[in-house]
Formats: structure tokens, sequence, C-alpha cells
């Protein structure tokens, strides 16, 4: 579901402040698979975290080599919004905010 940039104001200015573009949207879901943590042939998923005290925890990415993160699936509770800016073949595709189903009627429009 797309989502305005004002809807999103807050979760980029404190995840990717640097962001610019206006492809935004929401995915709700109680899982979502992280993959594509490094950079491989110009694409690349960045994934950023925020709790709703405010906590924005740091995913550590290893070497691809020795990528242990990638490809496993997690569970997103209530508390967490898993924020992704994502890059395909250099291509700039976006943000995607992956939220649990339950936080949906925050951001239906009215």
């Amino acid at each position: 579901m797309k989502i305005s940039r004002k809807q999103a104001k807050p979760i980029l200015d404190k995840l990717f402040p640097d962001y610019t573009g206006r492809k935004i949207s929401v995915n709700f879901t109680e899982k979502m698979r992280i993959y594509d943590t490094n950079w491989s042939g110009g694409s690349r998923r960045e994934h950023k975290f925020i709790f709703s005290n405010g906590n924005t925890p740091s995913l550590n990415i290893p070497a691809p080599w020795d990528n242990t993160i990638e490809g496993s699936e997690i569970d997103i509770p209530e508390n967490l919004l898993i924020v992704v800016h994502t890059f395909f073949c250099g291509t700039d595709c976006g943000i995607t905010i992956y939220a649990n189903p339950i936080h949906e009627r925050k951001f239906l429009p009215k």
C-alpha cells in the first residue's frame, strides 16, 4: 500500500534522513525474509528497525562470505517496524515499511 511522504515523515526523519524520494509503501505482515543485505550487481536492501519506544537498533551486516543473516525469516511483533530501502540494479526502488497487521488502521485514509 502506497503512503505519502507526510505519513512516513517521522519514520524517515529518524531512519533515513537523507532519503528524498517519493516511493514509500507499507506492507502489513507478521513475518518477513531478510535478503540482499550486501551489494551484488548494483542491488541491495538496507534494513533498519524502529521500536514503538523510539529505539533504533542497528543490524550488523557481516561480509557476504560470512553472512548468516541472509535469507533468515523474522517475526514482526506489534511494537516493531522494519524499514527497508531497496536498490535494484542501481535504481532506487524506494522505502518499504513492514508492519504487523494490527497497525493497518493507522495507515488507512480516513
